[in-house]
């Protein structure tokens, strides 16, 4: 039925009107995201097409300066490193060096080499088209969709030390088709100048087989995951066979790499379903982690689809739960995702039939999500929650029966909580003018603080008048600050890109998983916010070169006072020491909302001190403090963490 839009500009007044009337559009759409193994055989590009040689200077937006600006950073041959909206974990953030990379295919040489863009000024200036992975080496395949981060080594104070990392999928043909899938490369370069790139792979030819992951992150003890689904491939198909390779990375200073150890985790899926999607993500602390699937098992949950099943670890990532799934609807099932669809939308929807109990109506999430870990360790999650058809396999994405949400826990995954983050227009963007489709559906991207005590939220729609998908989007912002564990509020959703360079153009925009934080006054915290995304050329071809666009200057100010409970705060989170117990040495964690001398000590049970160190002025950010306890007798002992206006005690123990 047709959309009716009214869409205006208030110019005089500088602000944007919009109004809609639905007919409430069911757009129905299967509830297993859409095949793409195709992508290794993208459409060839004939000529080579230039990109203009644009310096990273910022675009002027087109009124004042509260509106964002852009700055153009690498480019790709084409636009199939994000084949789907599924590749988010491609930006790194130091908050400390004030250093952010992207991770992405190049246009040059080719788009089978993986590189890197880098910026040492918070997005300002940048270097770009930094190649890492040479698929040109004796042994090497042709990567594709890229995963990245930022390895800061303990310690280093220096961004030129640091390393740009990254993870991809290579075409080495190990899962029996010739040029086609089972390789997996992965490697590390520094950031100084005339620095090689270290890469390694591993093959399908072994015990383990691989196809494509799509889960990475990087602790704050600088330890790396990555996730892949084992898949069966047959040149034309894919079916998951039951595990999942978790793959845990310790940097190896001799090669300059990551050596990855890789566990096998059985784990089961309906039958008719797969797993749409997998996130991993810790707390800023590095100790509490979850493992996020969008899928469904045998053991079906009521008037529950696709949902969240996670996976909780609070000792760094040694031990890990028993699956947690999150119960969309039913008598046990979320209230915010149960009240969301308005009763004139049900009563379309089920006509000529009696609207159900809203307890017997199934729902679904999907088809990707975003995760985050905050201050607490607690898991949030955002993920675009619609109505679902469970006999059918099928969901409905029109704007009246589908919504970008958050889920969370506020107690470690005992009881969840829902919200609406707001009402949507589009779901669905593909691009299939390149012979091959390129695709995004509500890109939903989460991210924190450095102390993960307030999380962003960030989607794509577009509310023009003639549209009928999501192919030219703006950038939508809000968020939620908890407070404390057991409650929080969420902000009224903004468009980040309106009369900006990036309106309606800000397709596949990522948003890393930190943001920058700076000090303003004694009292309160400036975050910038940035994103990537990328541009299409006026054809919409994904076949062609495609242009990565940065947003440096979307900025909130909050009241440190209304985040921690108290004055001046400079301390975030102080971990538990780990190994705990221990005999020789042992690290606490410690993260700064700015920067501030440090001490740290150690007392007996009696009170006597044992040990001190001083740390003249640590930056804000995540440090790792050793305490040696070599020459400590066994018993219980506590250690102290002090700044001027701050002091966190906690307990350990020597065996």
């Amino acid at each position: 039925m047709k959309k009716i839009l009214l869409f205006s500009f208030a110019l005089l007044m500088g602000i944007t009107a919009f109004g809609q009337a639905t007919k409430f559009r069911l757009d129905k759409m299967p509830a297993k995201a859409p095949n793409t193994e195709s992508m290794i055989h993208e459409t060839a590009q004939t000529t080579p097409v230039s990109m203009p040689a644009t310096a990273p200077t910022p675009l002027k937006g087109s009124k004042e300066t509260n509106f964002v600006t852009v700055i153009p950073i690498g480019t790709s041959a084409n636009a199939f490193g994000h084949f789907v909206g599924s590749r988010t974990a491609n930006i790194g953030i130091s908050n400390s060096l004030n250093t952010i990379v992207y991770t992405h295919r190049l246009q040059s040489p080719s788009g089978n080499y993986i590189g890197y863009d880098v910026s040492f000024d918070r997005g300002l200036t940048w270097q770009t088209n930094q190649v890492n992975y040479n698929p040109t080496l004796p042994g090497y395949s042709n990567a594709r969709y890229p995963l990245g981060g930022l390895y800061n080594p303990d310690g280093n104070t220096d961004p030129q030390n640091a390393y740009h990392t990254y993870v991809a999928p290579l075409l080495d043909g190990s899962l029996g088709t010739a040029g086609s899938w089972g390789g997996i490369g992965f490697g590390a370069k520094k950031f100084a100048a005339g620095s090689e790139g270290a890469q390694n792979k591993f093959s399908s030819d072994g015990p383990i087989h691989w196809f494509l992951p799509s889960a990475f992150t990087i602790q704050a003890n600088g330890t790396a995951w990555f996730i892949d689904e084992r898949t069966l491939w047959d040149g034309s198909t894919s079916t998951f066979d039951g595990m999942l390779n978790v793959a845990r990375g310790t940097f190896n200073e001799s090669t300059g790499m990551f050596d990855y150890e890789v566990e096998e985790w059985p784990f089961d899926v309906h039958p008719d379903d797969g797993i749409n999607d997998i996130e991993i993500a810790f707390s800023p602390d590095g100790m509490t982690g979850w493992i996020c699937l969008l899928t469904n098992t045998p053991n079906e949950l009521p008037y529950t689809s696709y949902h969240p099943i996670l996976f909780k670890t609070t000792d760094g990532g040694e031990t890990w739960s028993d699956a947690i799934e999150v119960q969309l609807g039913g008598v046990n099932g979320l209230d915010g995702v149960k009240q969301f669809i308005t009763d004139e939308a049900l009563e379309a929807f089920f006509s000529p039939d009696p609207v159900p109990s809203r307890d017997e109506i199934p729902y679904y999430i999907g088809y990707y999500h975003d995760l985050v870990v905050d201050a607490w360790g607690n898991p949030h999650i955002q993920g675009n929650v619609m109505l679902a058809d469970l006999e059918a396999g099928s969901i409905y994405t029109g704007p009246s029966y589908n919504a970008p949400f958050h889920i969370w826990s506020p107690d470690g995954g005992t009881t969840w909580m829902s919200y609406k983050l707001a009402n949507i227009h589009q779901f669905k963007a593909e691009f299939p003018e390149g012979g091959s489709t390129v695709s995004h559906y509500s890109h939903n991207q989460i991210s924190t603080t450095p102390d993960g005590t307030i999380v962003f939220f960030s989607w794509l729609d577009c509310d023009i008048e003639d549209a009928t998908d999501n192919t030219r989007p703006d950038i939508y912002f809000c968020d939620f600050i908890p407070y404390a564990p057991g409650g929080g509020t969420h902000s009224e959703a903004e468009n980040v890109t309106i009369f900006s360079p990036a309106m309606w153009k800000a397709n596949w925009a990522n948003m890393p998983d930190r943001v920058f934080a700076q000090a303003v006054g004694d009292n309160s915290v400036e975050y910038t916010i940035p994103w990537v995304y990328m541009s299409l050329d006026a054809t919409n071809n994904g076949s062609n070169p495609v242009q990565f666009n940065y947003i440096p200057n979307f900025k909130k100010t909050y009241a440190v006072t209304g985040l921690n409970e108290f004055k001046g705060n400079e301390i975030a989170t102080v971990s538990q020491n780990q190994p705990n117990p221990f005999r020789n040495e042992t690290t606490v964690q410690v993260t700064l909302l700015r920067n501030a001398p440090v001490s740290l000590e150690v007392y007996s049970l009696t009170g006597q001190k044992i040990s001190s160190q001083e740390y003249a002025n640590l930056q804000a950010g995540t440090h790792r403090l050793t305490i040696d306890g070599s020459q400590m007798v066994k018993g219980v002992y506590f250690y102290t963490l002090s700044t001027g206006s701050q002091k966190v005690t906690k307990k350990m123990i020597v065996e």
